[in-house]
């Protein structure tokens, strides 16, 4: 069976995208030979055709789309609407969360019609839900762009240009290469707000004053190691605390203290210093080398951003640690992993795909418990001694600018 794809996205705020659908039943059901870009191959070649076609809505007021598809069935096409939960973004409402549309699809003699909704979340970037059971339907599982295998995913607001379906107009992503690269990489996974409300139910929120001013400090530092990074192509992802925080309770850990992201040592920008001063941070230290062990740390309004480079060998992932009273280097191993993209404080960001297995390496198995005395070079499970630096070194592996904040 042959399957060609005509990858077309349409960008509208309302079901008017149904108009498109009603014109393409239309052009299929014609007697014309101009089969828009199809035409590449014969027709008695092609046993089925796809065309992705996308509308973005508002998660508040999800599209009431049972009356819009009856033009569509009347021109023979067979019409399922999938629907699932939407995206939760408040541990208030954990188990109150209602099926909405996620995707459309459509087929009439081999020819597909798919519909991705893309919700907008906080104006920040567009989600989109799972495709289950698309495949029960006969639809070409190979062909499916998005939700496929039962996964999310997340793309940023992006501009459109103006363009012709034959003679109907429609929108297109002004950016189509950079568009397609995004929605490659575009998997998302959703935090757990039902073991959110199981640890505040638990252990309770901390909602002092201090507590909500370091929240609001961690947000701030995060946007801004967004804007940073992203301005360097340098992916990042939430570590260590901040990774915990955000698995465990959906939030941060207000008696962290500090920020911990991680970055691939092969993305390493030697502008990273000089981006982040430029954003008002401060540099407090540089342990390492960029080959071995780097690490970098920043201070912004009293709170400390902790920088790990990620290195990888045939043991695995790791990164390392320089106790700086002694030269003595450390190194945190982790299982291989992958990167997928989640929301933390309404911010799109990167954490470990298979989150678990990163937070027992770092944690162990009691990381559902709140520790309030940890010893960055003991307490970890997955801390190992690695050597020393040589003395006569440390004056470049060992630099620290502001001694009097604290330590990694």
């Amino acid at each position: 069976m042959q399957v060609l794809h005509a990858f077309v996205i349409v960008c509208t705020s309302s079901i008017a995208f149904i108009l498109v659908q009603m014109y393409l039943a239309r052009f299929i059901t014609s007697e014309s030979e101009n089969y828009d870009a199809c035409a590449i191959a014969e027709k008695d070649e092609v046993s089925q055709v796809v065309t992705t076609f996308a509308t973005i809505a508002n998660l508040k007021s999800p599209p009431d789309l049972e009356n819009s598809l009856s033009d569509l069935q009347e021109v023979g096409f067979r019409v399922d609407i999938l629907t699932g939960p939407g995206i939760i973004l408040d541990v208030r409402h954990a188990h109150a969360n209602a099926n909405i549309p996620l995707h459309i699809v459509a087929e009439r003699t081999g020819w597909w019609l798919h519909v991705v909704i893309l919700y907008d979340i906080h104006g920040s970037f567009l989600w989109h839900g799972p495709a289950t059971g698309v495949t029960t339907l006969g639809f070409p599982e190979d062909m499916l762009q998005y939700g496929s295998g039962g996964r999310e995913g997340v793309l940023d607001w992006f501009d459109v240009r103006s363009s012709k379906l034959d003679d109907l107009e429609i929108e297109v992503p002004a950016n189509t290469s950079e568009f397609l690269a995004e929605t490659a990489n575009s998997t998302f996974i959703s935090c757990n707000y039902t073991r959110a409300k199981e640890f505040f139910d638990t252990y309770n929120d901390d909602t002092s004053g201090e507590a909500l001013y370091f929240k609001a400090k961690v947000l701030q530092i995060i946007r801004l190691s967004k804007l940073v990074l992203e301005s360097l192509e340098v992916p990042f992802w939430l570590s260590s605390g901040t990774c915990l925080g955000w698995f465990r309770q959906c939030d941060v850990i207000p008696y962290s203290k500090d920020v911990d992201i991680g970055v691939w040592i092969k993305h390493y920008h030697p502008g990273i210093i000089d981006a982040f001063v430029a954003k008002g941070f401060w540099l407090h230290s540089i342990f390492g080398r960029v080959n071995d062990s780097y690490e970098l740390s920043f201070g912004y309004s009293g709170v400390k951003l902790d920088i790990f480079f990620f290195y990888e060998d045939s043991r695995g992932m790791w990164n390392g640690g320089t106790e700086f009273t002694s030269g003595q280097k450390y190194r945190y191993d982790f299982p291989k992993f992958q990167l997928c993209w989640t929301e933390l404080m309404g911010i799109k960001v990167r954490v470990p795909c298979d989150t678990l297995s990163y937070i027992e390496a770092n944690y162990g198995d009691q990381w559902f418990e709140p520790i309030k005395e940890w010893d960055w070079n003991k307490s970890p499970p997955n801390a190992r001694t690695n050597g020393y630096w040589p003395e006569l070194e440390w004056r470049e592996v060992i630099q620290i600018f502001y001694p009097e904040a604290e330590d990694s």
